[in-house]
């Protein structure tokens, strides 16, 4: 059996005060075109579908034509929530699309059973918080006295899952968006992800103890953890300039049942971006003299220009004027090399998510980062603010 794995689409992102839209739709043509060409049987997408809970409409809309796409061409689609995503939102009309193939596990609500295909069950767990996993222990009549953090939440419906029969007679793939680490050791991150507790919520690879492969969202960046069968599929896109130097990737996987038992194999294949993210570093005249030599394309990609003027003048305009999609300038100057930082304090960052700006107010103000359930009214709040109308008390 072959499935495509992929994760963290960003659905109504925003990059340089401009929609991804474009872009956007751009990979999932190709995406399509992989799933088709490489004769899979299935598409896994690991979470952060959307940028927000309260996404766009053209965002919705866009994610609307390509599962429709998706289910017209046979193809089964299998989704979890990410923590970008609301799990509400995802999970309306979930059992109805169901039976068009395309399931998606936006919320836990009730034991999970396996979505089998071909011969392989696919475990759906959308993104969880300990408090997610202690209300649905509640409803399943489960112990949850132990857990306390992320990885003792995961590690609770994961043993569930493993006591659930079907566990035993067929391959397991287990979908999930989490921060998943290896001893301790974190996956190399990008700027573009939002880890609400820090540390706090990582998750051990060992709790996917067990299953044949492990498809995770939430890290940009596509790698594996601990051993190649728990992968990080990454996104398709670059969503920050931590992610100039990484290879965007789809991973083409394949799982066959022998007398030896269960082989796993994939391979990446390569996302060529509509536009491109880079990074450019000299004087604003040399930056100028380079980007009027670029041809039309090149000049329409993403860029983060490190300045390394000393008193440059009217940077963010002249730049612009030849990078129209300049998305953020920051120095690297005398200035900044005497005071011991690599980039300036009045670095100038074009465009911020508002979830970042307040969490970095946040623990500006008193020396902590946000609580799981601090977090859940800031993004309670800010779903309301985006709402044409809404009320924040």
């Amino acid at each position: 059996m072959r499935f495509v794995h992929t994760s963290d689409l960003h659905l109504g992102r925003r990059l340089a005060q401009m929609s991804l839209e474009q872009d956007t739709q751009h990979v999932l043509e190709q995406l399509e075109e992989l799933v088709e060409q490489s004769g899979s049987q299935a598409l896994v997408v690991a979470g952060d579908i959307f940028d927000s809970p309260n996404p766009p409409e053209a965002a919705v809309r866009q994610w609307d034509r390509f599962i429709t796409r998706m289910a017209q061409a046979g193809t089964v689609v299998l989704a979890v929530s990410g923590n970008h995503d609301s799990g509400a939102r995802l999970s309306v009309g979930s059992n109805i699309i169901a039976l068009s193939g395309i399931h998606i596990a936006g919320e836990l609500t009730q034991a999970l059973e396996p979505v089998v295909v071909d011969g392989i069950n696919f475990w759906l767990v959308p993104f969880l918080r300990p408090a997610d996993v202690r209300s649905w222990a509640g409803r399943m009549a489960l112990d949850a006295g132990f857990v306390i953090n992320y990885d003792t939440a995961l590690r609770l419906v994961l043993d569930s899952v493993r006591e659930n029969p079907a566990f035993a007679v067929r391959p397991n793939v287990c979908v999930a968006h989490q921060f998943v680490t290896n001893a301790g050791v974190s996956p190399e991150r990008s700027d573009s992800e939002h880890l609400s507790l820090g540390t706090l919520d990582n998750v051990d690879r060992r709790v996917f103890e067990g299953f044949d492969y492990v498809a995770l969202g939430h890290i940009h960046r596509p790698q594996h953890i601990g051993e190649d069968t728990i992968r990080y599929a990454g996104s398709p896109l670059k969503l920050s300039s931590s992610e100039v130097a990484q290879q965007k990737s789809y991973a083409v996987v394949g799982i066959k049942q022998g007398e030896a038992g269960v082989s796993v194999k994939y391979r990446l294949v390569p996302v060529e971006p509509l536009r491109d993210f880079r990074l450019e570093l000299g004087a604003v005249e040399d930056l100028v003299r380079q980007a009027k030599q670029e041809d039309e394309q090149r000049r329409n990609d993403f860029v983060h220009a490190v300045v390394t003027d000393d008193d440059p003048i009217d940077v963010v305009a002249r730049l612009r004027q030849v990078w129209p999609n300049l998305e953020q300038v920051t120095f690297d100057n005398a200035v900044t090399r005497a005071a011991g930082v690599t980039q300036a304090p009045d670095e100038i960052d074009l465009e911020k998510d508002m979830h970042d700006l307040f969490a970095e107010f946040f623990q500006a103000q008193s020396g902590k980062p946000l609580a799981d359930d601090e977090q859940a009214l800031v993004d309670k709040a800010f779903e309301k603010v985006l709402t044409k109308g809404g009320d924040v008390a």
